[in-house]
């Protein structure tokens, strides 16, 4: 169920405002009314036991987890008969969706950043012990702050790589150019490369101004990744190339590691001046 704006959940979270709605869960605006903060709180709208498992491991997974670019998990509540609900620190600004939507393609400096940014927060969340892998990267789960700072959103379908049994499922709404081949058929497969490659993706719709070939597609050789100096020849040709290689439909020749993905974007930023 929706929550209506105004009510109150759990004696104390005043609710705003629905910020967004998808196959997943609602994301709203709200206030704590017990110290005056304003929260984001995540509803589930998944139903049934496996996805009741799913938002507590988010829930289990972003208490444990501490990073700048990371919203901060303060409360779980699980009220029956109505839902499941995440609150966390309300992170103002736009999403990257949103900010392309105003301007498209990105200055080549300010995709940088907010390569490097996601690179370091994804180091962060593979180094963990188990790692956590998020599984579903997409332009909305970047956030731009007004004063520039960029975050990462929505742990709805991260997984712990600990468990080789572990059935977690993948996002079931694929989004096409977003998703690397090893995410078709359950994601199963999927790993910090996945990763990899939804940044890469991110990246290349940023600077090019629209989303790679399906990877599935190229996988199968039945398209050809567009090199992102097409669309837009203002791309430095060693970033095209870095970004280009996170994109590799097979797994094995991406970067392996967020920290090499991050590497070679931060020697483009420096070489061009933007370190």
């Amino acid at each position: 169920m929706t929550l209506a704006q105004g009510s109150l959940l759990n004696g104390h979270y005043r609710i705003q405002s629905l910020l967004s709605q998808g196959e997943t869960g609602a994301i709203y605006q709200a206030e704590d009314e017990r110290s005056a903060q304003p929260v984001a709180i995540h509803e589930n709208l998944f139903t049934g036991a496996a996805a009741a498992r799913q938002f507590r491991l988010e829930a289990v997974i972003l208490s444990s987890l501490s990073h700048p670019s990371l919203p901060r998990v303060t409360d779980h509540l699980v009220i029956a008969g109505q839902g499941q609900y995440l609150v966390m620190d309300f992170i103002a600004g736009e999403d990257l969706a949103q900010r392309l939507e105003r301007t498209c393609p990105l200055p080549e400096a300010e995709a940088l950043q907010i390569g490097l940014s996601i690179c370091a927060t994804l180091d962060y969340l593979h180094s963990r012990r188990p790692p956590v892998v998020h599984r579903n990267l997409k332009l909305d789960k970047i956030k731009i702050t007004p004063a520039g700072a960029v975050y990462l959103l929505d742990f709805g379908f991260a997984r712990l790589l600990q468990d080789q049994q572990d059935t977690t499922p993948a996002p079931r709404i694929l989004k096409p150019g977003f998703a690397p081949p090893e995410q078709y058929g359950g994601g199963e497969h999927m790993d910090p490369r996945s990763d990899i490659y939804a940044l890469g993706a991110i990246l290349y719709t940023a600077l090019a101004g629209l989303p790679p070939a399906d990877s599935l597609s190229r996988a199968m050789n039945r398209q050809l990744l567009s090199p992102i100096r097409k669309h837009n020849p203002a791309v430095s040709r060693r970033l095209a190339e870095v970004i280009e290689k996170a994109l590799e439909p097979d797994p094995a020749k991406r970067f392996q590691s967020a920290m090499e993905f991050h590497q070679k974007l931060l020697e483009r930023a420096l070489l061009s001046g933007h370190g």
